[in-house]
Formats: C-alpha cells, structure tokens, sequence
C-alpha cells in the first residue's frame, strides 16, 4: 500500500493550517465526541479546496 501523493496547492495548504490552528485552541474540537460549528466548517473548505486542486479546477 503506497501513501496518496500530496497536494501542492497553496490553498489546500493554507485551509489546512486554518483547520489546524482553530482545532489547537478550541477546546469543543479537542474533546472527542463534542461539535464544533466552526472546526467543521474549516474543514469542510479545506476538503473543498483539496478536492479543487485534485481536479485542477479553479479556486
């Protein structure tokens, strides 16, 4: 089994590093089980974004 190939896309980066700070210092997405409106939303965008530069598309 191979690991996927990375996404080089500054903005799959940078929703990535977005979704991470927020989850860092939310304490609703460090405590498992909990909802965070915010957190999902930053990683809905950064799947969106992902999934963009997978498809070469626009941003």
């Amino acid at each position: 089994m191979t690991a996927p190939e990375p996404i080089a896309d500054p903005r799959a980066d940078g929703s990535w590093r977005a979704a991470i700070e927020h989850a860092a210092g939310c304490p609703a997405c460090r405590t498992p089980g909990a909802v965070c409106s915010e957190g999902e939303r930053l990683l809905h965008a950064h799947e969106e974004a992902t999934r963009q530069a997978r498809a070469g598309g626009p941003g």
